[in-house]
């Protein structure tokens, strides 16, 4: 039996909240695209409002394509070096709608899993926080040490 360390257990488990993050929103593609049309007007100036939909395809992919290379040990660490610059981003957002909210208040939903997990404003920004430094010490862990034999 192969062995099995806690570095390839924890990116497991990263790859799989990037592959359940991607199917919950694709899901409901219509709703996400609605809450990302909320980031994109108080943000990004409603620039990019026509294409949220198109938007919120493209985030889906990625956090699919990101959590798909997770599980393929060839790919492991693009898609940590990809997942740090997408959690990085969304620790900044979420961090931003949280301690810096808009004239209109904080945007109460992140859309994080879609309809299937409902954050609040601080929940949201502490669970990108907490992911972020999973994929950091993904990293920078040597991984040597054995779980399962």
């Amino acid at each position: 039996m192969r062995k099995l360390n806690i570095q390839t257990l924890v990116t497991y488990c990263l790859g799989g909240v990037f592959i359940l993050s991607a199917v919950t929103k694709a899901v409901g593609l219509p709703v996400f695209a609605d809450e990302m049309r909320l980031y994109l007007d108080i943000y990004f100036g409603g620039w990019l409002r026509d294409a949220s939909l198109y938007l919120a395809g493209m985030v889906c992919l990625a956090e699919l394509m990101i959590g798909i290379a997770y599980l393929i040990p060839a790919l492991r660490r693009y898609a940590n070096m990809a997942a740090i610059l997408a959690l990085t981003f969304f620790v900044w957002l979420t961090g931003d709608n949280y301690f810096n909210p808009s004239p209109l208040g904080r945007i109460e939903s992140c859309g994080c899993f879609g309809e299937l997990i409902h954050f609040t404003p601080l929940a949201s920004f502490i669970k990108s926080l907490v992911l972020w430094v999973i994929a950091l010490v993904i990293m920078n862990y040597p991984g040597k040490r054995t779980i399962m034999q």
